[in-house]
């Protein structure tokens, strides 16, 4: 029987999230430093739509106000009216629940892997994203942490996306600059490193 290899198991409980400058050629982080990070997930979910869209939803107890603050300034102010989803011919959504708000760079960090080409690698996941306005929701309930939820819709890119070494550093075990293409990976992308 042949050794399964290239697995990883749980996550890395570390999200930031980064403001962003769209170029004439490039995506670039308006700065290394993120505008908020996120490092008490209990789970985070990156499930796609039919149209290969990403929504990252992260279960996690972080409840601080710097939390708050983050989606107060990056999920908008709801108007009390929900825009609808628009489907264009193409297939690309304009999704209207993420139709406020801030289009921010974002990585979410994954688990490393064990064995295979990628052995001692951590797989990520970087894209553009926006915060949903149902972020932040909260359940009181006795003896239970409080866990308000984070949920961030991807963006599609306009150009490409570079992601500076400094910053994949923070979700690799080695960091390299890395280049998320507009045409080739127009949501986001898994990164190894």
């Amino acid at each position: 029987m042949a050794k399964f290899e290239g697995y990883g198991i749980g996550g890395g409980a570390y999200s930031a999230f980064y403001s962003i400058t769209v170029g004439t050629t490039q995506t670039t982080l308006t700065s290394t430093t993120p505008v908020y990070t996120c490092q008490a997930q209990i789970s985070t979910d990156g499930a796609k739509d039919d149209a290969g869209v990403p929504t990252f939803t992260l279960d996690q107890i972080q409840t601080d106000s710097a939390f708050h603050t983050f989606v107060k300034t990056y999920a908008g102010v709801s108007t009390g009216v929900v825009p609808e989803d628009v489907p264009f011919e193409d297939g690309d959504t304009r999704l209207g629940s993420a139709a406020t708000g801030t289009t921010l760079a974002a990585g979410f960090k994954g688990p490393k892997i064990v064995g295979g080409a990628d052995a001692n690698k951590t797989l990520s996941y970087f894209g553009l994203f926006k915060v949903a306005q149902s972020s932040g929701s909260i359940n009181f309930s006795s003896g239970t942490y409080l866990k308000p939820n984070l949920v961030c819709i991807a963006q599609k890119l306009e150009k490409d996306l570079l992601i500076p070494s400094a910053v994949h550093a923070l979700f690799a075990t080695t960091g390299a600059t890395t280049t998320i293409g507009a045409t080739t990976a127009p949501y986001g992308e898994v990164v190894f490193g």
